[in-house]
């Protein structure tokens, strides 16, 4: 279903940027930490007017007022910016075929960026940790071509990202051993 912006049927945006006998190599997301991450001032103000509220009703402040005010404080700093972070994290993902890389960036329901990059303009892939390697994600790094402007594309909280990047790779060695 598509609504503004936002397609939540991936199906939908896999199909219209892949030809017919392009083989799907890999498919990830993003880890579910940087959800967490990403709302972490929001927990915190959430904590905050919820010890307003108790402070409030302990001191036998007009209820009423109070919860009504503190309800649309939390609406305007927290509600919008959690589900905005959550459609970032839930319909963004890496997309590896034979032939490109997709890379569907949702950022709200008013904007989608979706970069297709060709296994030829791909120079090479590499990985860094994040949070000290602790946890299961890190930084994907897509070094693009001289030719091409050589910018380098960094990815954060990629799942497993050493072995995403070495999938990476050999798609791309099989593509230019193909051609």
């Amino acid at each position: 279903m598509q609504f503004l912006a936002l397609e939540t049927d991936i199906n939908k945006i896999k199909q219209a940027y892949c030809h017919e006998g392009e083989c799907e190599v890999l498919f990830t997301r993003y880890h579910g930490l940087s959800f967490l991450f990403a709302i972490l001032r929001e927990i915190l103000i959430t904590v905050v007017l919820f010890t307003i509220a108790i402070f409030g009703w302990m001191n036998d402040w007009p209820m009423g007022w109070l919860v009504g005010i503190l309800f649309a404080l939390w609406i305007i700093f927290v509600l919008f910016n959690v589900l905005k972070a959550y459609i970032d994290w839930a319909y963004d993902f890496i997309y590896v075929t034979t032939d490109k890389i997709l890379i569907v960036d949702q950022t709200s329901l008013f904007r989608r960026e979706i970069k297709p990059l060709h296994m030829e303009n791909i120079g090479s892939v590499s990985t860094e940790t994040q949070m000290w390697g602790i946890f299961p994600f890190g930084k994907l790094c897509v070094h693009l071509k001289e030719g091409l402007g050589g910018d380098d594309m960094t990815l954060k909280y990629v799942p497993y990202a050493n072995k995403v990047a070495s999938q990476i790779s050999a798609a791309v060695t099989r593509y230019q051993r193909e051609t």
